[in-house]
């Protein structure tokens, strides 16, 4: 019994080290508050990151991680949420108040998860999610799983991606209703 506590109490030590180390690292590349979940372990963050105001980073499965290439900024608040391993590729830009997130709570296929209340649920990810380098997101721009945008795209603000975004594009809308408004001409369209 005293060696199980000792165990998880040393368990808890490395995880609540390990979430300090990370949140002083982030400390001066964000000006707002930042939280972090989950295993700190899972995330790599360029040293060349920056958030202009709140950030939220959550890695909450053995199996999860978020990857932030180098030159990302956000304006903030920035919330990015993980259960399998989530890449935001190099030099993009979040305008304020993005979520990104690559799971919910329950399969809402498997009837016994209805049953539970939202909190009790497992978290289910129907896919991955992956940000290309370049990338532009405008304010109140939600990702769901799964969801792939390509390179140099450009999403339009209060837009809600899930599927698959081409690279070189603008995309608006909410849910079936987005849809990509134009090729940016970059490959002879």
């Amino acid at each position: 019994m005293m060696r199980t506590l000792s165990t998880r109490l040393s368990h808890w030590l490395d995880a609540s080290w390990s979430r300090l180390r990370r949140w002083m690292s982030l400390r001066p590349r964000v000006t707002g508050r930042i939280k972090l979940r989950g295993r700190t372990d899972g995330m790599a963050i360029h040293p060349s990151f920056r958030c202009d105001g709140d950030l939220w980073l959550g890695v909450h499965s053995d199996f999860g991680a978020i990857t932030i290439e180098e030159g990302v900024s956000a304006s903030g608040p920035l919330v990015v949420t993980a259960i399998q391993p989530l890449r935001i590729g190099a030099g993009t830009l979040f305008g304020p108040n993005v979520l990104v997130t690559d799971h919910y709570h329950g399969d809402l296929r498997d009837p016994a998860h209805c049953a539970l209340p939202p909190s009790l649920r497992p978290l289910h990810a129907p896919g991955p999610i992956e940000i290309g380098n370049r990338v532009q997101l405008g304010a109140n721009v939600v990702i769901l799983s799964p969801a792939s945008i390509g390179d140099d795209a450009v999403v339009a603000a209060n837009a809600v991606v899930k599927g698959d975004i081409p690279a070189r594009s603008v995309y608006t809308g909410i849910g079936s209703l987005a849809r990509p408004i134009s090729g940016m001409g970059l490959d002879g369209e």
